[in-house]
């Protein structure tokens, strides 16, 4: 009996390595680099310019180009940042899942908060959404927004015009209006504020 308990609690160890080796998608110099900053210091400005997008040419690369959109806008240099490295953009999630290629929120919220952001994630379906993009809208900031049309899709909410929403999406060469309410419950999944940090 003991000889089959040392055994399965093997079983089960070696099954959880395995599940967690799993995640591991490089070397450990490659999670080093990706965590690292890309440059001490950085200070986007206070303000953006107009937003322009991105137009992407690779399938999983939408949340680059919008995130990188954002980052011109605010005066700094995506490859200067080595974005696409660092949102890990081009490794899976998981070698079980090879598919899973893209920009995930976690990579996102921490490469914005090094590069000097601060962000605040909202239900697009919670009660004060649509009043608190507003309000973040009006005071010149953008929002990054997880889209489901299909699949999940990133774009920049840049701005608002009455009760229209200006939507830069790197699957179009100029930006496109929206109604802010409706495209808020019809289309995103998920609503990323941006605005450069206070006190950097």
């Amino acid at each position: 009996m003991r000889r089959l308990t040392r055994r399965l609690l093997l079983l089960v160890s070696l099954a959880l390595v395995a599940a967690g080796l799993s995640f591991c998608v490089g070397p450990p110099t490659y999670y080093r680099d990706k965590y690292a900053p890309a440059v001490e210091g950085v200070q986007p400005a206070a303000r953006p310019t107009p937003i322009v997008p991105e137009v992407q040419t690779e399938p999983h690369t939408c949340g680059l180009h919008a995130i990188s959109a954002v980052y011109t806008a605010y005066g700094l240099d995506p490859l200067e940042l080595r974005l696409r490295f660092r949102l890990g953009t081009d490794k899976p999630l998981s070698h079980f899942i090879p598919d899973s290629i893209g920009t995930i929120h976690p990579d996102m919220l921490r490469v914005l908060a090094q590069d000097g952001f601060e962000t605040e994630l909202l239900r697009p379906g919670g009660k004060d959404a649509a009043q608190l993009l507003r309000e973040h809208l009006d005071a010149g900031h953008p929002a990054l927004a997880l889209t489901k049309p299909g699949t999940f899709h990133w774009v920049v909410v840049a701005a608002r015009e009455g009760e229209n929403a200006t939507i830069c999406d790197s699957l179009r060469t100029e930006p496109c209006c929206k109604p802010l309410e409706n495209y808020l419950q019809e289309d995103v999944y998920s609503l990323l504020l941006v605005k450069p940090a206070a006190g950097r």
